[in-house]
């Protein structure tokens, strides 16, 4: 049995529930959006220890013990109930199901693509993967993170001005109940004038990496999909090619050095997750630089746009339950 915990309107989802059917693969999809106005669970301890846990969800229920693999893709916020009317009501309800299924889903010993919750929110912190890829032997670009502004203007000096800033953390800035790209950002010399800024907040700030192509490399387990991004033939993804261009910055599979390719797999497997988005640039120099993973990234228009296998991937990941290493072992 493979869960998938997600919500109902991910389209990645749909692409590899496909594969799971023309394959017979048993599978149950949760949204946890559903808990508990409208999904139970059941959680028993005998005098020894954790016994049982059931998931009743869409009239199914699901003994987790059974559960061999687990894709924790883009899981709703637990909901309380309509006849459940006092915002604080609802909020505390909301919590009390997240801190609930957070248990839960710790108590199941099994694969999880991308990982633990406590993997994937350490993966994604930027501060503490610079310090691993570079480790591991990836090139990184020269970085400051900081929120002092003397540093900021001393870091540009350095650079000689050629510097783009980045946030640390969520991409997504919300405002008047509207979403919010939070780019790349070049930094301009007129930038320079409102230095003072920096220190509300703080954020990274790199030395620009020169580019031929970008890439975004989908690490499945250990199967590895490269895509080259032709970023600087539009003026639009010159310094963040999610500004989409795909009429000029167009997309192609791209042939990884088998060394670059080992340290992609390498890096997955020391964050514990058997999945990430990897974002890398390929210089002029032919050198190719990290720049960040996310074990939550997005990639099916990537398979769309260049036919590269990914959801026939993860459906394999997740039929077999586990990580098959070089060596052949799980």
């Amino acid at each position: 049995m493979i869960l998938i915990i997600s919500a109902e309107d991910d389209n990645h989802v749909l692409g590899v529930t496909r594969k799971l059917e023309a394959i017979g693969a048993e599978y149950l999809w949760f949204n946890p959006a559903s808990f508990p106005a409208e999904s139970e669970v059941l959680v028993t301890y005998s005098r020894f220890g954790l016994a049982h846990q059931l998931l009743r969800h869409q009239g199914r229920d699901v003994d987790l013990a059974l559960v061999t693999a687990v894709w924790d893709r883009r899981p709703g916020l637990p909901t309380a109930a309509e006849k459940v009317k006092g915002e604080v009501q609802r909020k505390w309800i909301s919590e009390e199901g997240g801190y609930c299924l957070a248990g839960v889903w710790e108590n199941m010993d099994c694969l999880w693509v991308p990982g633990k919750r406590r993997d994937v929110i350490a993966g994604q912190n930027k501060v503490k993967l610079l310090t691993v890829a570079a480790d591991l032997g990836f090139r990184i670009p020269r970085t400051l993170i900081t929120n002092s502004p003397e540093g900021f203007l001393q870091f540009y000096s350095e650079c000689g001005g050629r510097l783009v800033t980045k946030v640390l953390r969520d991409g997504l800035v919300y405002q008047d109940n509207e979403t919010h790209m939070a780019y790349t950002h070049a930094v301009r010399r007129r930038d320079t004038a409102n230095y003072r800024a920096v220190h509300y907040a703080p954020l990274i700030i790199q030395e620009y990496v020169p580019k031929q192509l970008e890439l975004r490399i989908t690490v499945v387990g250990s199967s590895v999909f490269a895509a080259e991004i032709h970023s600087q033939a539009s003026r639009c993804t010159q310094h963040d090619w999610r500004h989409y261009d795909n009429d000029r910055a167009t997309y192609a599979p791209h042939t990884l050095p088998a060394g670059i390719e080992m340290l992609c797999i390498r890096l997955v497997r020391t964050l514990h997750l058997s999945f990430g988005a990897i974002d890398m640039v390929l210089t002029p120099a032919n050198e190719y630089v990290f720049l960040e993973i996310n074990p939550t990234g997005q990639w099916s228009w990537i398979e769309s746009l260049t036919g590269l296998p990914i959801s026939t991937a993860i459906a394999d990941l997740l039929v077999r339950g586990a990580v098959t290493t070089a060596e052949g072992k799980s």
